[in-house]
C-alpha cells in the first residue's frame, strides 16, 4: 500500500519566525520612528527668541552688520555695544576686526568697511584696516546755541513832503531767463599718467598713486579697473611700504584696461602691456589728485 500523501506544511507567520533578537530591532526601528514622527510632526520644537549668542558664525557676521549700519545711522553707542554684548563674546573687539579684515579682502563695498572699521575703533581695536577706513573717531553732534535777535528801535524822522508829478510809469515787460546749469566738477583729477619701464625687470602691472589736495597720500580710496569681461576693486593704502596713497593691480597680456576713481575721476582707458625699449614689458602709473579737501585750517577744527 502506498502512503497517503503528505500534506504541505503552511509557512509560520512572520511575528511567530521573529527570534528575541529579531523582536528587539523590531521594537527599536518602531520606536525611532514614532517619535521622530511625534517630534517633527506632532509637536516641533519652536525657538522663540533664540539669543544671539545661539548664531552660527555666519549669522553671527551678518548680525555685526547690521548692528555697525545702525550705529552709522543713529550714532547711539549705548544701544550698539548693548546688541554686540548680547554675543556674550569676551573678545568682541578682535571679532569684528578680524570680520573687517576678511571683508578687505572680499572687497567688500566701502560703506561697509567704514561702518565695520568705526565700530572695531570704537571697541579700542587697532589694526591697518582700521587705520585706513576710520582714522577718526566720528566727531560728536554739536548742537548751535541760539542767537538773540537784535531789536532795533525806530526812530520818529517825518517822512518828506510829498511832490505830486506827471511822471509816466513805464511798463515792464517779463522776460523769461533760463537758468544756468553748472556742469559737475569731478572730484579728482589726473596728474600724470606715466610708463613703467626697466631695464631689467618686466613690469606688468598698473600703479595708481592717490594724492588730497595739498599733495599728501590718501590711504582708503576705492580704485575700479575694468575690461571686456570684468572688473575689479581695491584701495590704496594697502602696502604702506610704497605709500599710504599707493595701489596696484596686475594686467594680463592682450588686455586693455580702464581705470577710475568711483568717487569721481576722470577714466583712464586704453592701458595695456607695452614693450619698452628695453624690450621688456612695462607697465602705467596714474596719479590723480583730491580737488575738493578743505584748507588745512578748516580741516583742524
Amino acid at each position: 500500500m502506498t502512503p497517503p500523501p503528505r500534506r504541505p506544511r503552511r509557512p509560520l507567520p512572520f511575528w511567530r519566525r521573529l527570534s528575541a533578537t529579531g523582536w528587539l530591532l523590531l521594537s527599536l526601528v518602531i520606536g525611532l520612528g514614532g517619535g521622530l514622527y511625534y517630534a517633527w510632526v506632532v509637536d516641533p520644537v519652536v525657538f522663540t527668541d533664540a539669543s544671539p549668542a545661539r548664531f552660527s558664525e555666519r549669522y553671527r557676521e551678518e548680525y555685526i552688520i547690521l548692528v555697525s549700519q545702525s550705529y552709522a545711522v543713529n550714532q547711539n553707542w549705548p544701544l550698539a555695544e548693548q546688541r554686540l554684548a548680547a554675543l556674550e563674546d569676551p573678545a568682541i573687539a578682535e571679532t569684528v576686526n578680524n570680520l573687517l579684515e576678511t571683508a578687505v579682502r572680499q572687497q567688500r563695498p566701502a560703506p561697509l568697511l567704514e561702518q565695520l572699521a568705526v565700530v572695531a575703533r570704537q571697541l579700542g581695536a587697532q589694526g591697518q584696516a582700521i587705520a585706513l577706513f576710520a582714522p577718526t573717531l566720528p566727531a560728536t553732534t554739536v548742537q548751535p546755541t541760539p542767537t538773540p535777535a537784535i531789536v532795533t528801535t525806530p526812530t520818529n524822522t517825518p517822512p518828506p513832503a510829498a511832490t505830486a508829478t506827471n511822471t509816466a510809469v513805464p511798463t515792464l515787460t517779463p522776460t523769461a531767463t533760463t537758468p544756468a546749469t553748472a556742469t559737475p566738477q569731478p572730484n579728482y583729477r589726473l596728474t600724470e599718467q606715466t610708463r613703467l619701464c626697466r631695464d631689467d625687470e618686466a613690469i606688468s602691472r598698473i600703479e595708481v598713486v592717490v594724492l588730497d589736495a595739498f599733495l599728501n597720500d590718501a590711504p582708503g580710496i576705492e580704485v575700479e579697473v575694468t575690461w571686456q569681461n570684468g572688473t575689479d576693486r581695491f584701495f590704496t593704502g594697502l602696502k604702506p611700504e610704497n605709500g599710504r596713497g599707493y595701489a596696484d593691480f596686475e594686467m594680463s597680456p592682450d588686455v586693455s584696461y580702464t581705470v577710475r576713481l568711483p568717487d569721481g575721476s576722470p577714466e583712464v582707458s586704453g592701458l595695456r602691456i607695452e614693450e619698452c625699449a628695453s624690450g621688456l614689458s612695462g607697465g602705467w602709473q596714474l596719479t590723480f589728485q583730491n580737488l575738493r579737501n578743505d584748507s588745512p585750517a578748516d580741516s583742524e577744527e
